[in-house]
């Protein structure tokens, strides 16, 4: 009797370790959420410490050809980016792994903004589009050209722009975050 006692609590024991560990998986699997949803548009918000000074963040993105600011105050910075490829390959994703849509054939631009406070920034990222990639195809010698362009909120959102996709941040989400943390990191 005891025995089955013993086997009983190591039962419920494993249950609870079981469901804890499912749990703990949940919340680890969901750290790259660096992805927002108000009012159907989709921001990328991530905080990076730093020692450096606005002044200097100013100065290394005035030196990428990419970056371009629009209005800078006391503890902001706003901007607009251009020609941004997405970084598949820092994602770990191969060429054949990669949704047509996010690889080198197709440039990005959108909106940033930087705020400073403490050692520290928040970088924003909204706005993102797509410039149109140029698909073609043949049939019987004849070729019908189309541009697809698309958005974040495409990308990301299911049909009705309420809520995320299911498997956002498997795919697309991750390669679109690893790019965007690496644009942002001016540490």
């Amino acid at each position: 009797r005891i025995q089955n006692l013993t086997q009983l609590n190591l039962l419920q024991m494993k249950k609870i370790l079981f469901i804890t560990l499912l749990i703990c998986s949940n919340i680890t699997s969901a750290q790259i959420e660096n992805f927002t949803l108000n009012n159907r548009q989709v921001t990328w918000n991530k905080v990076y410490e730093t020692p450096k000074t606005k002044e200097i963040v100013i100065n290394e993105i005035e030196s990428r050809n990419n970056l371009k600011i629009t209005n800078v105050t006391d503890n902001s910075i706003v901007g607009e980016f251009s020609n941004l490829t997405m970084d598949y390959k820092k994602a770990g994703f191969s060429y054949m792994g990669t949704p047509i849509i996010l690889n080198e054939t197709n440039k990005f631009s959108g909106s940033f903004k930087i705020e400073f406070k403490d050692n520290r920034y928040r970088a924003t990222i909204w706005n993102l589009i797509s410039k149109g990639m140029n698909t073609t195809l043949y049939s019987g010698g004849l070729g019908l050209g189309s541009e697809i362009t698309t958005s974040l909120e495409q990308l990301l959102l299911k049909n009705n722009r309420e809520e995320f996709r299911k498997n956002a941040y498997k795919v697309n989400g991750k390669i679109i975050d690893t790019t965007f943390i690496n644009l942002m990191d001016f540490t």
